[in-house]
């Protein structure tokens, strides 16, 4: 953080901004937070523990959206969204629908993951049918 949010005054070494006198200690440790919770995403993807790599870069962009989680987020949407496909080519409906639960909580909006919803929905229907 270089300058003060409430004031736009450059920060120097302090946490207290010299003009306006704003506390920024709890938004320091909120980005201090939210870079170990990045951390975190990054080592439980390289682990590939996806479940925990997609909590950790939430909780992080819930303390600070940097263009690094917002990447990361995008990149494990991008990379869930083949892996779905594939559980669903396998008819392995279930667990791609639990995957998917997991990645549209990251990524609510996107049309591609509510189309692959709406995809997995048809064929469970399908099945239950049978």
């Amino acid at each position: 953080m270089q300058r003060c949010p409430c004031c736009k005054a450059r920060l120097r070494d302090s946490l207290i901004c010299a003009r306006c006198k704003a506390d920024l200690s709890s938004l320091a440790d909120s980005e201090q937070a939210a870079a170990e919770w990045l951390e975190r995403a990054l080592a439980a993807y390289l682990e590939r523990d996806f479940e925990q790599s997609i909590h950790a870069v939430a909780i992080s962009l819930q303390l600070k959206k940097t263009d690094l989680a917002l990447s990361l987020r995008g990149f494990i949407a991008e990379q869930q969204s083949v892996l779905i496909v594939e559980l669903l080519a396998e008819q392995r409906l279930l667990a791609a629908k639990k995957r998917l639960y997991e990645v549209r909580n990251l990524l609510p909006v996107s049309q591609q993951l509510q189309q692959l919803n709406a995809f997995s929905d048809c064929l469970l229907s399908q099945e239950l049918t049978k």
